[in-house]
């Protein structure tokens, strides 16, 4: 289960898959119909509606389905409150007793909205960054790297 910004709609995107421990990258060029995706109206927000609608097209039953809205509308939440580019949760397993859990989670943060994000930017970790993008930082510059030896 995860969510991107569709730049192309400038709408947040869920989108989930019963195809664990592959990269969605791949699932979404080999089996497209495989990915189930949510669209959020940014003037409503994400609705338990479409966490309940994800869940059943992934097979979901029961109590899941409440837990599965429930992490959907969480994830919602986080995305918009924290200026999110990505936030996903891989995997999502189903332990023997039937309740979803969630095993590892991945964010990234949109770095235009760090200035709003005091405790993320605390967090921040510019070891874990490109060399030359923390240096262009440093001088409130943007670098991107391209092949060779030459940036903008």
């Amino acid at each position: 289960l995860g969510a991107v910004v569709d730049r192309g709609t400038r709408r947040i995107v869920f989108m989930a898959s019963t195809e664990g421990g592959v990269e969605i990258e791949k699932v979404a060029e080999e089996t497209p119909e495989k990915i189930l995706k949510a669209e959020i109206d940014p003037l409503v927000g994400a609705q338990p509606y479409q966490g309940r609608e994800l869940a059943f097209k992934l097979g979901l039953e029961g109590k899941q389905i409440g837990q599965f809205a429930k992490i959907f509308l969480g994830l919602a939440k986080l995305f918009e409150e924290c200026d999110l580019a990505l936030v996903e949760i891989n995997p999502l397993v189903i332990t023997s007793e039937g309740d979803l859990h969630c095993l590892d989670a991945k964010v990234g943060v949109d770095g235009n909205a760090l200035y709003r994000q005091k405790k993320i930017r605390e967090m921040h970790d510019p070891s874990q960054e490109d060399s030359r993008e923390a240096e262009a930082a440093s001088w409130e510059l943007n670098y991107v790297a391209l092949e060779g030896n030459i940036g903008c």
